[in-house]
């Protein structure tokens, strides 16, 4: 009987510690990953971004459903912090589709959605590099069928893992959400814990 008094007493302390945390998830990203932003700068992710909590999501700019909710969401966030007077908060949008997803590509994608580009990059590299990188944040994306237009380009389109991401200050992933149809007082009360 003891033994399961014991057992009792030490769930409860570990669901009431567990209750206070709401980002129990301490990923680390064990890699660094040499990319480009929109504006063809060489960045180094996440290690450029330490010291600061980084929200990050997963498109390609051909993509018709999921990847433009998926920035208008983050600038729904990022407008919300400016709001808010939270500072120390970087916004990256990662392609998964390097080949098409130049950094000029990414700029004119930026300029369209009228992204606020402050804290706010978009992020491609080498094809190798970009695999490495989605294996590493746990995101998936499957080109679907490939047909061709009259000049022999290729049109194809992902099937992919709908994500954002939350990094801390140390580079760990700590929260994962869907990109598309995120809860924005959900990742702000996050950042907020965060950044306490």
């Amino acid at each position: 009987m003891r033994i399961l008094k014991t057992l009792f007493f030490l769930l409860i302390i570990y669901l009431l510690n567990g209750c206070n945390n709401p980002l129990p998830k301490e990923t680390v990203i064990s890699d660094s990953f040499k990319l480009l932003n929109q504006d063809s700068a060489a960045v180094v992710f996440p290690d450029d971004y330490k010291g600061k909590i980084v929200v990050a999501g997963f498109i390609f700019t051909n993509c018709p459903d999921i990847c433009p909710m998926t920035i208008h969401n983050m600038q729904l966030i990022q407008k919300r912090i400016k709001e808010e007077n939270i500072n120390n908060v970087q916004f990256v949008a990662i392609s998964f589709d390097p080949l098409r997803d130049t950094p000029s590509v990414l700029k004119q994608q930026a300029e369209i959605r009228e992204v606020d580009q402050k804290n706010f990059s978009f992020l491609t590299g080498r094809k190798k590099e970009i695999d490495i990188l989605l294996n590493e944040m746990n995101v998936n994306a499957f080109t679907g069928d490939t047909t061709y237009t009259e000049d022999g380009n290729p049109v194809y389109f992902f099937v992919h893992t709908d994500r954002i991401s939350l990094v801390d200050q140390q580079g760990r992933i700590r929260k994962e959400y869907s990109g598309s149809r995120i809860n924005i007082e959900e990742i702000i009360s996050d950042i907020k814990y965060l950044g306490e």
